[in-house]
């Protein structure tokens, strides 16, 4: 039987034929990616609780993300998104990510964008895992299960103080 003069390529054993989704960084709206640099520069300048860690995670997310005026996906955490997440594999829990100052106890069923868990959901899309930075100096595996999208027309969700200084 005659061989083929093709060659083919060499394909290492343990090589898998799947395609693989090429990284990318992750999309947020405008208005979301303009806020977490405002939030960094308030962490930064106060040094609050925590500023160190806070800060770290704010710089990670800003700068694996790309700002975009158009609608972004709907499996991408966006502020005003009703966000079902598990943290170490534990029973799921539900919050509203919503952009307001964090100060004072937070409201049940909220997680401000300039929480350690808030700055960490923004721009992760559901299925997706990453590490979940904790006031305690410990690290959790932090997971999107689902997320459901605000109102396209509407702005993101600043409290009183933040649209004043946005004016």
């Amino acid at each position: 039987m005659a061989r083929s003069s093709t060659l083919q390529p060499e394909v290492h054993p343990f090589a898998t034929t799947a395609r693989v989704r090429p990284r990318s960084r992750a999309v947020l709206p405008m208005a979301d990616y303009d806020l977490l640099l405002e939030y960094l520069e308030i962490c930064e300048r106060d040094r609050g609780p925590n500023w160190a860690l806070l800060a770290y995670v704010l710089q990670n997310r800003i700068v694996n993300t790309e700002p975009s005026h158009r609608p972004v996906d709907r499996d991408i955490v966006v502020s005003r998104n009703e966000v079902i997440y598990s943290v170490n594999g534990a029973s799921v829990e539900v919050g509203l990510l919503v952009h307001q100052p964090n100060v004072g106890p937070r409201q049940r069923g909220t997680i401000p964008v300039s929480s350690l868990l808030g700055a960490t959901l923004i721009g992760m899309r559901i299925g997706q895992r990453a590490p979940l930075l904790c006031e305690d100096g410990s690290v959790k595996s932090l997971v999107v299960v689902d997320t459901v999208t605000p109102n396209p027309t509407s702005g993101p969700n600043l409290c009183p103080e933040l649209q004043e200084r946005r004016s």
